[in-house]
């Protein structure tokens, strides 16, 4: 067995080979003048291939490379499910595209691995998936220091919860109450938050805007300082700048997208899922 490491997750696919005790596929990654991906793989017997699905180039090269393994036994290991938040028909005619990235990837993996998918609607459309948390590390990560884990809102409640359960600390959300047809308040729903150090924690941070919007209420409540953590940092454009522009100080998340916040990695997590499911087939 191999670890085939995708052009999107090069380092976590080495700390997942270093932690499964197997070597690294040889790869070659071109794109031709008219943008084009080529991809060329060593050929295995039994792959593990990890690629978070953070571009739409991401998800054509990991059909690549899949193609590229032949007859392999493969492990798709997709730490971060790009599409995952399309995961309903909201208008009559659209495509529910997680459902599509589902039947694909299935048609050429024998099995498949993700982090923390956006909903449990995305993760009924596969078959072959196992979705491991990565919010208790998000709580080691923050252990020991005196703080309040606030959800943005109340989906991703359950979320907070679990992380603030392994840090050993507080935990509340962000609810909108109607003051009038004109008027709404946002606050935390039972917490003080005056002069508490803050973490806001979420799933995904993608543009920004929501952690944006729940800094400036932290804040304007007293809130001592604001920091973010989540499990997949997208990031999209500036969206760091806004963050700390916004008055957030500190920004962390896990490796499932490897970006410059990266500093909780969730390789151990993941082989060790990857090895007990091999072990049980």
């Amino acid at each position: 067995m191999k670890v085939v490491a995708g052009k999107s997750s090069p380092l976590l696919a080495k700390r997942i080979a270093e932690k499964l005790g197997c070597e690294l596929a040889k790869t070659t990654y071109k794109v031709f003048p008219d943008g084009e991906l080529y991809v060329r793989v060593e050929r295995v017997d039994e792959a593990v291939v990890v690629q978070s699905l953070n571009s739409n180039d991401d998800l054509v090269q990991l059909m690549l490379i899949f193609d590229a393994l032949g007859n392999a036994e493969i492990t798709a290991v997709v730490p971060y499910m790009g599409y995952a938040r399309q995961d309903r028909e909201f208008n009559e005619g659209e495509a529910v595209s997680v459902r599509a990235i589902a039947r694909t990837i299935e048609s050429y993996a024998d099995r498949v691995f993700t982090v923390n998918i956006h909903s449990e609607k995305a993760k009924s459309y596969f078959r072959k998936l196992v979705e491991v948390d990565a919010m208790p590390l998000i709580g080691e990560h923050y252990r020991g220091r005196d703080v309040v884990m606030i959800s943005p809102d109340l989906g991703s409640l359950k979320r907070v919860e679990t992380a603030s359960k392994h840090a050993g600390c507080e935990f509340d959300y962000l609810e909108k109450v109607r003051i009038s047809a004109e008027k709404v308040e946002i606050k935390p729903k039972s917490l003080n938050v005056k002069g508490r150090d803050v973490v806001i924690v979420d799933d995904i941070i993608s543009t920004g805007g929501t952690i944006v919007e729940a800094t400036k209420v932290l804040k304007s409540l007293g809130a001592k300082s604001v920091e973010c953590a989540c499990v997949h940092a997208v990031l999209a454009g500036d969206a760091l700048n806004k963050l700390f522009n916004a008055g957030v100080s500190k920004v962390i998340a896990t490796d499932t997208v490897e970006k410059s916040v990266s500093v909780v990695s969730v390789a151990e997590m993941l082989a060790k899922a990857i090895s007990e499911s091999r072990s049980s087939s």
